[in-house]
């Protein structure tokens, strides 16, 4: 019985995100890079008692996003990107109707969250063009691709390259991926200057900016172990 529940609800994510899901863009509060992610829209509609004890109705855009896609807990605060016919709707994460959360899980397994927002009166999402990727991590790979870059490597976003990151790698290069307008940085391994570092330049295309050109930094051999990776 189990199996077979497994097995409806797999069919049944594969169905929403096919036909009942929009792309969307997640876009954490802070510096934290945002996310693409395919999410099934519905309208929520809450009842709380205020101080005066009046009813008062809410409602909210509710999104649903499979953790897969979005493996953080969203936070009040965050704001999400909707774009139908051209234009760009944006929408914060908020706690409504006297919840204790901004979101709650929707299915039985705990994989797809419930995310409730609030319209954003007024205001037009637009990229983040003040703050730039930057992405630290180690990689099996010995040439990494954009996408392994994405996927495999610690990502935020800043104003400078100045970082300090502890990567822990088995048999792993360690990367360092820099937009090139950040100059060329001093690398240092466990408070060590090391100039053991193959370097790579092409134009990297991140969620939500434009594609811009990129230094890519591999150590020349791969290491097992804690490294301390400082960038200044």
């Amino acid at each position: 019985m189990q199996d077979m529940l497994a097995k409806a609800e797999s069919w049944f994510e594969q169905q929403r995100r096919e036909h009942l899901a929009v792309e969307v863009q997640y876009r954490p509060a802070g510096t934290l890079l945002p996310r693409t992610c395919r999410a099934t829209l519905v309208v929520g509609r809450w009842e709380s008692v205020d101080s005066a004890g009046q009813l008062v109705r809410m409602e909210s855009l509710d999104f649903f996003i499979h953790k897969d896609e979005l493996p953080a807990d969203p936070k009040k605060g965050d704001r999400i990107a909707v774009t139908e016919q051209g234009v760009e709707k944006l929408y914060e994460v908020a706690i409504i109707g006297g919840a204790s959360h901004p979101w709650s899980w929707a299915d039985r397994s705990q994989k797809i969250r419930r995310i409730r927002t609030m319209a954003v009166a007024g205001t037009t999402a637009t990229p983040n063009e003040t703050l730039l990727v930057r992405a630290v991590g180690s990689s099996t790979a010995a040439d990494i691709t954009d996408a392994q870059i994405k996927t495999s490597l610690s990502l935020d976003m800043a104003q400078s390259r100045a970082i300090e990151k502890t990567v822990v790698a088995a048999s792993a290069y360690l990367y360092v991926v820099l937009p090139v307008s950040f100059g060329e940085p001093v690398l240092r391994v466990n408070g060590f200057l090391t100039t053991a570092w193959g370097l790579t330049l092409r134009n990297i295309a991140f969620d939500g900016q434009a594609s811009r050109p990129y230094r890519i930094y591999r150590s020349t051999y791969p290491i097992t172990g804690t490294a301390v990776v400082e960038i200044s």
